[in-house]
């Protein structure tokens, strides 16, 4: 075998019960530069799977607590679509046709030259190479479409510059992508004479192809929030169109879609797997915040599912506080209640403060409360608006 020439180490999940033979495998894979998860049976697989993803799973046939080809169905059948290569001393036509049928991508028998292994397993990640390769120069083909015929350019480029104004309505957004171009969107659009739509979203990814997904979905969204003044209709109805695509390239889209009403002073709105935003009240009395939130799918996991809408009475100078998951993210699990707890409580003290500088004051004090231990693993994206007085009849 050949001096490991990867530049990334690819993680491989080890699932059989012979010792001798785990060993052996551990040995000539970390000889070729790949990280080795070893497990001897299908609880330890299906738990260190959980805690930890692979690239390819090496699945032996014959498990001392469960068949190999029940446990690739129970992996695939939970969502896992890397490579597995299964391992198998029974060199018959029916089961290795009984593995692939189960969901394995390629077999080999033991015993095996771990030149062939090795080979095997780089063929199963090239194919996987190249598959993800097509998937952006499908989207980069979509991108220009897009791009043609909605002039993408200027939103794109510009989504959260000074642009995003609405009459008679202070709001500030700020953004802070991870990489040079992100996935985060928003959109504060007057869309009638007496209402305006407030969309923030995220797309369930990271560069290129997540921004090219957010520039998609974010035309999509801006038509139809011209066309339907229901949050749940519009979500719905983008989860209809771009759903069977996003679904193809395994990129999911959370949004959060409201419609103020100005005459009524009625706030719709909608949820689609996002993190709910917060409605601060400016009147000291009674309950002081809010989260905004309904029952609610990420736009392309389910085509016909059914989007719920609610509705508030925000008073004069109550606001709304938008932010995609790139904050709760920002700290470890056991710290995201408190981080919730401590945003509520900032968001109170700082009412007083203009809009403009609110997002400022918060992302400073958040970071003291952490003592800097803030980290964005995702894009983050604050969106804060105050409400209008009402529009009284003529």
């Amino acid at each position: 075998m050949g001096t490991c020439t990867q530049t990334t180490r690819e993680r491989i999940l080890v699932v059989d019960d012979a010792p001798e033979v785990r060993l052996l495998l551990r040995g000539v894979l970390e000889a070729e530069g790949y990280q080795v998860d070893l497990t001897a049976c299908g609880g330890e697989a299906v738990a260190q799977l959980a805690n930890q993803s692979a690239d390819l799973i090496l699945l032996d046939l014959d498990l001392p607590d469960t068949q190999g080809f029940t446990l690739c169905q129970k992996f695939r059948q939970e969502g896992f679509e890397r490579p597995i290569i299964m391992l198998t001393s029974h060199n018959q036509v029916t089961e290795r046709t009984a593995g692939l049928e189960s969901g394995a991508d390629d077999y080999i028998a033991k015993p095996f030259a771990p030149e062939e292994l090795v080979a095997r397993i780089r063929a199963q990640l090239r194919r996987e190479k190249r598959f993800a390769e097509r998937v952006e120069e499908l989207l980069a083909e979509r991108w220009e479409r897009i791009h043609e015929g909605l002039a993408l350019t200027r939103q794109i480029q510009q989504p959260f510059g000074a642009g995003a104004t609405l009459t008679g309505v202070s709001t500030a957004v700020r953004h802070l992508p991870v990489g040079r171009i992100g996935g985060d969107f928003f959109l504060l659009e007057e869309c009638g004479p007496d209402t305006f739509t407030v969309i923030i979203g995220d797309t369930m990814g990271k560069g290129v192809g997540a921004s090219l997904v957010m520039a998609w979905t974010l035309a999509t969204l801006h038509r139809l929030a011209h066309e339907l003044d229901s949050p749940a209709q519009i979500l719905q109805r983008a989860n209809h169109e771009l759903g069977p695509d996003l679904e193809g390239v395994g990129i999911f889209v959370a949004a959060f879609c409201g419609v103020f009403h100005r005459k009524s002073g009625r706030f719709t709105y909608s949820t689609a797997g996002c993190e709910p935003p917060i409605l601060i009240r400016s009147n000291p009395h009674g309950r002081r915040h809010q989260r905004l939130m309904t029952k609610g799918m990420p736009i392309g996991i389910l085509a016909d599912f059914e989007y719920e809408e609610a509705t508030v009475e925000p008073s004069p100078a109550d606001r709304l506080f938008c932010y995609t998951d790139g904050l709760i993210e920002s700290v470890d699990a056991d710290q995201q209640p408190q981080l919730l707890r401590s945003l509520y409580r900032l968001l109170l003290e700082s009412m007083q403060r203009p809009v403009d500088s609110q997002p400022d004051l918060l992302m400073q004090r958040l970071r003291l409360l952490t003592n800097n231990q803030l980290f964005l693993s995702d894009d983050l994206t604050f969106l804060l608006l105050e409400f209008p007085e009402r529009v009284l009849p003529a």
